[in-house]
């Protein structure tokens, strides 16, 4: 009698195996296990892609600021550069500024003692 009932539930189990319900179910659970690798690989994708992202703007941060540190660098030595003639030009003035004063002077003290004579 035990194998009897041995067989039943060996023909029972393979006609729930067999069962469009059971197969739909099965389908079923293998369709979630490859929706759920399918959102961790996305996950990872997504992951990498949020690192390299940060790696790109962290990149495009430090050139921006050497950039700007390369037209500061331009921009105080231009300024250095004029700054360097203009005090050239007004060396240059004032030692013209000089001679015309002196000459002035001269010609002052040329007149002063044509005019009067040193004994007076």
């Amino acid at each position: 009698m035990e194998e009897k009932i041995d067989e039943v539930k060996v023909h029972k189990e393979s006609i729930e195996k067999s069962s469009p319900l059971h197969i739909i179910r099965e389908k079923e659970l293998e369709i979630n296990a490859r929706v759920l690798k399918a959102k961790k690989e996305a996950e990872k994708i997504v992951q990498k892609a949020r690192q390299e992202a940060a790696l790109i703007q962290e990149k495009a941060v430090e050139e921006a600021y050497k950039a700007a540190q390369e037209v500061q660098e331009k921009m105080i030595e231009k300024a250095q550069e004029e700054a360097e003639r203009l005090k050239i030009e007004a060396q240059g003035e004032a030692e013209r500024v000089r001679k015309t004063t002196s000459n002035h002077e001269q010609a002052v003290n040329y007149l002063i003692e044509a005019i009067l004579p040193s004994g007076e």
